[in-house]
């Protein structure tokens, strides 16, 4: 195998392919912890690279446009790769399989573990700068999965928009995986997208343009791997969707930008029917400027401790905002709202609550009180929207973001 390629475009595809190779490489296959590369040569259309990497959950393709003298195949130490081409001078790299002696002549050193056959080693020249990466065994990596077959495109903004505003909301517990995946439902009217981990509810409707007919389809896919797709900066203004929900490996979704693919296999289990907990209408609503609520929300919570709640005490055209103990430090701060109902006293998760506030688009923010005794605020969940999603008119529907979040109850007792 021999190529040349620009660094720019190579520490791209290999930084990006190495963040989808194993978190705790000893609980997998030593071979799952290499980049796979294989070059092709042949017509412009189809001749380069293309850097792949596997953890048995995640399969990553990224196109790299190379100049392949010599086709072939090589697994490399991922993460020691992508050290390497990211710390080359900004020019081009000639990348090739050599045989490289495993010490100098005359040395007494031991053979070099990781050379492949009869010592062959892959090889980066870039300028003077010259580095001998050990092989791994090709034969011993996994077939990665096809990509499934395409069923719609999505805007690209748009998908990464929405992922963004859900993706917080997902659980953090591995022991409920389905609470860990963020419910994607497909129909032929959009894309529907849903997180949980009880104690918060995120809901999004986007449009998309299917490619089938009829489309209808549910996947429950790991929310950290949707939010690393969302992160990731691309030039396409497209997504492409695929899913096959019959593969007897199981039922994975691919998704497609500017050629690099990302196959992830869909989580079992049962998620929650998440439309009975959200209310058609918010009987109290409080409409707020977004930025000017969560940065009071962030100054006070700085000095609650970890699982202390921030307190909300809604007035007429007001909220104070309250955290702290009578023993330590205590912080409020007094917020102009739009408000003429009954006054209201809840506690919230600050952490959860700059969650939804800081993934409202809208420069207003309002939040919807379900129960009309004003004695039910503290005990019934409160709904987050921006302010053009109707909820200030007391609806709380339609494919904006919502955001659902349960009031922490206290001890009437204590």
């Amino acid at each position: 195998m021999r190529f040349s390629v620009e660094r720019d475009v190579l520490a791209d595809a290999t930084g990006w392919a190495a963040r989808h190779l194993p978190s705790r490489p000893g609980q997998t296959p030593n071979a799952l912890t290499g980049l796979l590369l294989e070059a092709t040569a042949g017509a412009p259309a189809t001749a380069g690279l293309v850097v792949s990497a596997f953890d048995t959950e995640v399969a990553a393709r990224a196109p790299v446009a190379a100049e392949v003298a010599e086709p072939g195949r090589a697994l490399v130490p991922g993460r020691l790769l992508a050290d390497i081409v990211r710390s080359l001078p900004a020019t081009m790299i000639e990348v090739a399989i050599e045989v490289v002696p495993d010490s100098e002549p005359g040395s007494e050193s031991e053979p070099a573990s990781g050379s492949g056959p009869d010592g062959e080693r892959l090889v980066l020249r870039c300028g003077s700068v010259r580095f001998t990466v050990p092989l791994m065994h090709p034969a011993d990596y996994p077939e990665l999965p096809s990509f499934p077959p395409p069923i719609g495109e999505v805007d690209t903004l748009g998908f990464t928009a929405a992922v963004g505003q859900v993706a917080p909301a997902a659980g953090r517990d591995e022991t409920v995986p389905v609470l860990t995946a963020i419910r994607l439902e497909i129909s032929g009217s959009g894309l529907t997208l849903a997180a949980t981990d009880r104690y918060r509810l995120a809901v999004r409707g986007i449009p998309w343009q299917p490619t089938v007919e009829d489309p209808w389809a549910l996947a429950h896919v790991p929310a950290k791997v949707l939010a690393d797709v969302a992160r990731t900066p691309t030039s396409a203004s497209r997504i492409i969707v695929g899913l096959d929900l019959a593969d007897p490996a199981g039922a994975r979704l691919g998704l497609a930008a500017a050629g690099r693919q990302t196959i992830v296999r869909l989580i079992d289990g049962t998620f929650p029917n998440y439309r009975k907990l959200l209310p058609d209408a918010a009987a109290h609503t409080v409409t707020a400027p977004t930025a000017a609520l969560a940065a009071a929300v962030r100054r006070v919570a700085v000095v609650a401790t970890r699982t202390a709640p921030l307190r909300f005490t809604v007035t007429r055209d007001q909220i104070v905002a309250e955290a702290g103990d009578g023993g330590g430090a205590q912080a409020s701060e007094t917020i102009p709202v739009e408000y003429a109902g009954p006054e209201l006293s809840v506690l919230f998760n600050p952490a959860y609550l700059l969650d939804g506030l800081g993934a409202v688009e809208d420069d207003e923010a309002t939040i919807g009180f379900v129960g009309a005794d004003p004695t039910e605020a503290s005990a019934r969940p409160a709904v987050l929207t921006g302010k053009d999603s109707g909820a200030a008119r007391g609806r709380i529907d339609g494919g904006a973001f919502r955001y659902l979040l349960m009031p922490i109850r206290t001890d009437p007792a204590g």
